[in-house]
């Protein structure tokens, strides 16, 4: 007598035996050593807290499909729920009643995986399944890229001014009102409202943007020495990791702005182009519709 992991009967079987042998994903799902996967995800120890809705071979099988299918977390989350291609190929059968309703679940699960999974072994455990299968091993393709934010196109105008309102209507007000201390006077409203009369310009000429760069530098130096008196007058108490990375950033930028003003034409390594996320860096693309793409520069190299 031979033993089956789902009944004869059940309709589960005939969706099984389609989804296996009918489907291209079912084909994908078998090349794949899922074991050897859960295998470099951490044992629960306890048993304190709810039982997960996705078995570990399923917090996988949920991130390839969310670029094999290019859904939105939303959109995956709903294919989940309603197709048993899916759930099967995630290792959980959804009964007719059951769904997740959890929006950030497909986000959950990207940040469990990230913080517990050395994408170094990953790759290796899936090169040792694969590679039988690639072909030209001895050939490597090469290619510099970007993984593209996106952004507004941003200006140094913009984002001093970024700086600016980061620490004069946000920082600086709250520190103020919640320990009691005086206000300290600037004329961040008149900039303003000259900051807003430039962005309305059609046309900004090269010495009312000079003007403005040379203004908000001013402006932001003094904010910076304001906001750091005000910290170590407080001690820097109630201040987020957050916080402190902003700041961090807005000191480089008022280094690296002020140098961009003096020497126009000086290069300017690691140019910050955005306030909160440094990382992002411009590479120039040479496309004719998108010569300058923003985001985190890659290096990718592909056998086979």
């Amino acid at each position: 007598m031979q033993f089956t992991l789902i009944d004869l009967d059940s309709p589960n079987f005939s969706r099984l035996y389609i989804f296996k042998n009918k489907t291209e994903l079912g084909a994908i799902y078998q090349t794949i050593d899922w074991p050897a996967l859960v295998k470099l995800l951490p044992q629960k120890r306890t048993k304190v807290g709810s039982p997960s809705l996705l078995p570990a071979q399923g917090y996988f099988g949920l991130m390839f499909l969310k670029h094999y299918l290019k859904l939105s977390d939303e959109k995956l989350l709903e294919r989940l729920n309603t197709d048993w291609a899916i759930q099967m190929f995630c290792g959980v059968q959804l009964k007719d009643y059951q769904m997740i309703r959890d929006n950030a679940f497909v986000s959950n699960v990207r940040t469990y995986l990230a913080k517990h999974i050395d994408l170094g072994v990953f790759q290796q455990t899936l090169i040792s399944q694969w590679k039988q299968e690639i072909p030209d091993k001895q050939v490597v393709s090469m290619d510099a890229s970007c993984y593209e934010v996106y952004i507004r196109f941003p200006t140094d105008v913009k984002l001093l001014w970024e700086s600016c309102q980061w620490l004069w209507e946000k920082q600086i007000p709250s520190l103020c009102s919640t320990y009691r201390i005086k206000l300290p006077r600037s004329k961040f409203k008149e900039q303003k409202i000259k900051y807003v009369a430039y962005s309305k310009l059609r046309k900004k000429s090269h010495r009312k943007t000079r003007s403005r760069q040379n203004a908000l530098l001013k402006l932001l130096y003094k904010a910076i020495e304001a906001y750091q008196l005000l910290l170590n007058q407080t001690q820097a108490k109630g201040l987020s990791i957050a916080e402190a990375e902003t700041f961090k950033t807005i000191k480089l930028v008022y280094q690296q702005q002020r140098q961009r003003y003096l020497h126009h034409q000086a290069k300017i390594p690691n140019r910050i182009v955005s306030l909160y996320k440094p990382y992002i860096r411009p590479i120039v693309r040479g496309k004719e519709n998108k010569p300058v793409e923003f985001g985190m520069k890659v290096h990718k190299l592909q056998v086979g």
